[in-house]
């Protein structure tokens, strides 16, 4: 077949939604015994598997699910890739396993074919309800309302399916709590809609569902979990990402957890809002991409510990810059050297991050090598990144040269 280099760049096959996959790609790892030992919100910013208490096995689980996310694995290749995984092995059949909560010895299913369908399922179901959510809350204003809608299941659940076909605003507190998957194996879906064909097809109410009361006995914590959902499952993933962030941004800081925190800034930092800041000249604002480690934020005396992405940067960014590095924007307080310039012709100091964490010295691309250096101006109740490159780890000298202080070195 001919190649015509003037083709419009069309594709039917997309990958997967580069959302679903950012978001269980910033989840952290959270140890657990039980499904019930995390709470709902927890699960939208850690990964954890029941009877999975090993930072190995979750780190080789969480590749297994992050791979059948990006390569579009079906349930059959899912199971047989995680079966040939030799860091997960061992976690298979049934085992004694002490629980950390009572001291009790049990017999437990570690895994089976049916442990991997409801993994592969909950964790895929999940990533994608949220990456689903990221774009709702993005093209809201064209399409301002979701309709419910039932799955391809064989038989639905009563209260599930009485709720097939309804049409509410974006914005309405109910899809908080029902927005799906709504229970273990639970297939229903929502649908984007237009003002237009709402209004023509009726915008409902949101419906008057009892409530019921759940006991964790694990957390020892009551939550209020409508009928028809099952408990764990009462809370809109997109939305408590998005929550954590919004959190972050109001002086919320230093009470999140590092899980939350982490995820949250990888999140912001890989965002579409981001990459506009850098790339269209008519965004303006700021966004939030990382934070300012507690020694270095004293030694520095700067005042914002949080670390924004102005409209500004993108002027003073390198031809070198790319998209790729927006990646460990928000591992600032995983640099190997932070230095602090402050000449007396400047304004404003700034803080240089090395991040040596972004090198991949097995990469055939020489810029992929090179560490990734942060440069951060401090002004007056702000921290502002004013450009981000890649060079040697030789250019220190430099930097030190120009009124540099070494701040931390590993």
């Amino acid at each position: 077949m001919a190649d015509y280099p003037d083709r419009p760049g069309y594709s039917f096959d997309p990958g997967p939604p580069p959302e679903a996959s950012r978001f269980f790609r910033n989840k952290g790892l959270r140890p657990s015994f039980s499904y019930m030992d995390v709470e709902p919100e927890e699960h939208a910013v850690s990964f954890a598997v029941a009877k999975m208490g090993e930072i190995d096995l979750l780190t080789a689980a969480k590749a297994e699910i992050q791979k059948a996310i990006d390569e579009g694995l079906p349930l059959a290749a899912f199971q047989k890739s995680w079966r040939s995984n030799p860091a997960l092995t061992d976690w298979w059949g049934k085992r004694d396993m002490t629980d950390p909560l009572t001291g009790e010895v049990r017999d437990v299913q570690l895994g089976s074919p049916r442990r991997l369908r409801t993994i592969y399922q909950a964790n895929l179901a999940t990533a994608r309800a949220a990456g689903q959510w990221e774009r709702i809350e993005r093209t809201k204003d064209a399409f301002p309302f979701l309709e419910y809608r039932l799955g391809a299941s064989e038989r639905h659940r009563p209260l599930h399916e009485a709720k097939e076909g309804l049409i509410l605003p974006v914005d309405s507190p109910f899809w908080d709590e029902w927005m799906p998957p709504n229970g273990w194996g639970c297939k229903c879906k929502v649908r984007q809609v237009t003002r237009r064909e709402a209004e023509r097809r009726g915008v409902g109410t949101t419906p008057d569902v009892p409530d019921q009361v759940f006991y964790n006995k694990r957390t020892g914590t009551r939550s209020i979990v409508p009928q028809g959902i099952d408990p764990g499952w009462q809370r809109n993933p997109g939305k408590d990402r998005l929550a954590a962030v919004e959190g972050m941004l109001k002086d919320r800081l230093n009470a999140a957890s590092e899980a939350v925190q982490r995820a949250a800034l990888k999140d912001i930092a890989q965002s579409w809002r981001v990459e506009r800041l850098l790339s269209d000249p008519t965004a303006v604002g700021n966004a939030p991409i990382g934070i300012i480690p507690g020694d270095i934020l004293k030694a520095s005396k700067a005042s914002a510990r949080l670390v924004e992405i102005s409209a500004a940067t993108r002027t003073h960014l390198s031809a070198d810059r790319r998209k790729a590095d927006l990646a460990f924007l928000s591992d600032l307080d995983l640099a190997a050297l932070v230095i602090m310039q402050s000449p007396d012709t400047w304004k404003n100091p700034r803080l240089v991050f090395r991040i040596d964490t972004a090198a991949n010295p097995d990469s055939k691309d020489i810029y992929d090598q090179l560490p990734l250096w942060v440069f951060v101006v401090i002004k007056a109740g702000l921290s502002i990144v004013s450009t981000f490159w890649r060079a040697p780890a030789s250019i220190e000298t430099a930097l030190v040269k120009k009124s540099g202080k070494v701040l931390k070195r590993e």
